[in-house]
């Protein structure tokens, strides 16, 4: 009995040591970690009283006392309103990384430019997964919506047309009707164009119809292209059209919420009015307008639209950091030696160079005859008489004496500039005249 007695008590004093020493251990711990603690909120300050910025330099931010601005107001303006406690701890702010390395030549930046607008016209992986293209009546956007087409099908790309004013095209283009259906079987319509296909291309010929008369959220329509079937959309809205919506002060129009939604944006213009623009501007004269614009009555489209040498591409990239990069582009019509020949069970071939090139490199835009006849054009001035001189005339203007100033000689402080004339034998003076 005395030994169970012992054995007991002494069970008793293992079990308190035991919990002194796991008492002792968490209180050192916890030490540790309050030191550790305490010296990463001490770095962290550091960090906060110098500030980074962009020069690699430091700048001392350190806080300042604050300064009572009137005796009125100590009741409630708080003394000390920072934490340093290290309860509420915000990420330390690195530099912001530097932008794109600027080409060194003029080679290289032409380069990188067609290399971005040949990726949306290629309609590579994840290059533009929304491409509105901006078209009017002086330049339809039909030949830039064909050419990506034609690439997308030399890739076998499987191409879904959504169609309001184009007719239905043939095989193998898969065609949605989108005159007289809704809005809903639209969209069922093209889900199923797209369901048995790993890579697809969507194609709105009026981007303007589909929103405001048929009721397609925008916001629907790219989830179900882009994100769910991971394919790409090219949307054609008319500028000239007017919207039907009623201005809301709230809400954004429809243009302006599809720009914001884009991530390239392609504007059409004609080849014939940007050459016309470009003589206007070298001869500091107001930028033509054409088309609605003239204000004339009857007047929807000239003469010169739609120009059969090239459609000109204002484009406008965005990066995923949202950063813009734009540059102008001209695309001539195709030709059959730009494509290879086609392999079996495609209908066209692959592209052999690309052709489209930034519009300063166009012979017709920027070459220095096109310039010279600008700047003759300039000299002349407009007027219902001639102003020029003959041969003759700038010969004889050249033989005309004229009196000049004996000032460039340096006669002494003083002197002045005279007048020297010779004297004529034709000449009366007499020199007692200003004697009488």
């Amino acid at each position: 009995m005395r030994l169970l007695v012992n054995s007991a008590q002494s069970a008793d004093v293992e079990r308190d040591n035991l919990a002194y020493i796991y008492a002792e251990l968490t209180i050192h711990l916890a030490a540790v970690a309050a030191t550790a603690e305490y010296q990463e909120d001490q770095k962290y300050q550091e960090l906060l009283a110098r500030e980074i910025d962009f020069d690699g330099g430091f700048e001392d931010r350190r806080p300042r006392k604050v300064r009572i601005r009137s005796r009125d107001c100590k009741s409630w303006i708080k003394r000390d309103n920072r934490n340093f406690t290290g309860v509420r701890k915000r990420v330390c702010e690195l530099p912001l990384p530097s932008p794109m390395n600027k080409p060194f030549s003029l080679a290289q930046y032409q380069r990188h430019a067609v290399h971005l607008m040949s990726r949306v016209l290629n309609v590579r992986t994840n290059a533009s997964p929304f491409t509105l293209v901006l078209d009017d009546l002086n330049q339809r956007a039909d030949s830039f919506i064909a050419e990506i087409a034609r690439r997308a099908l030399s890739r076998n790309v499987n191409v879904v047309f959504v169609t309001f004013e184009s007719r239905p095209s043939v095989a193998p283009i898969r065609t949605v009707q989108g005159f007289g259906t809704t809005g809903d079987e639209i969209m069922h319509d093209l889900r199923k164009a797209m369901s048995d296909a790993k890579e697809s291309l969507v194609i709105v010929d009026n981007l303007y119809e589909l929103l405001n008369n048929k009721g397609v959220e925008m916001t629907s329509l790219f989830n179900l292209v882009a994100n769910k079937f991971t394919s790409t959309l090219v949307s054609v809205y008319h500028q000239d059209v007017l919207d039907a919506r009623p201005e809301s002060p709230y809400a954004p129009q429809p243009l302006e919420l599809v720009k914001y939604m884009a991530t390239s944006i392609v504007t059409c213009k004609s080849f014939a009015h940007c050459l016309a623009a470009k003589a206007a501007k070298e001869r500091s004269l107001p930028e033509p307008t054409w088309g609605l614009l003239q204000g004339a009555e009857g007047v929807v489209q000239c003469l010169d639209a739609n120009d059969h040498r090239g459609i000109v591409l204002e484009a406008e990239f965005r990066r995923k950091s949202g950063r813009p990069e734009g540059e102008t582009y001209f695309l001539r019509a195709p030709r059959h030696s730009d494509y290879h020949a086609p392999i079996p069970g495609i209908p066209t071939g692959t592209l052999k160079q690309e052709f489209v090139i930034l519009l300063d490199q166009v012979p017709g835009y920027a070459n220095e005859t096109v310039i010279g006849l600008v700047n003759a054009a300039d000299q002349d001035i407009e007027s219902t008489f001639n102003l020029g001189l003959t041969d003759k005339q700038k010969q004889a203007r050249e033989g005309v004496v004229l009196p000049y100033f004996d000032a460039q000689k340096g006669e002494g402080a003083g002197e002045g500039g005279r007048i020297l004339y010779d004297m004529g034998s034709e000449d009366d003076f007499d020199e007692e005249e200003d004697e009488i």
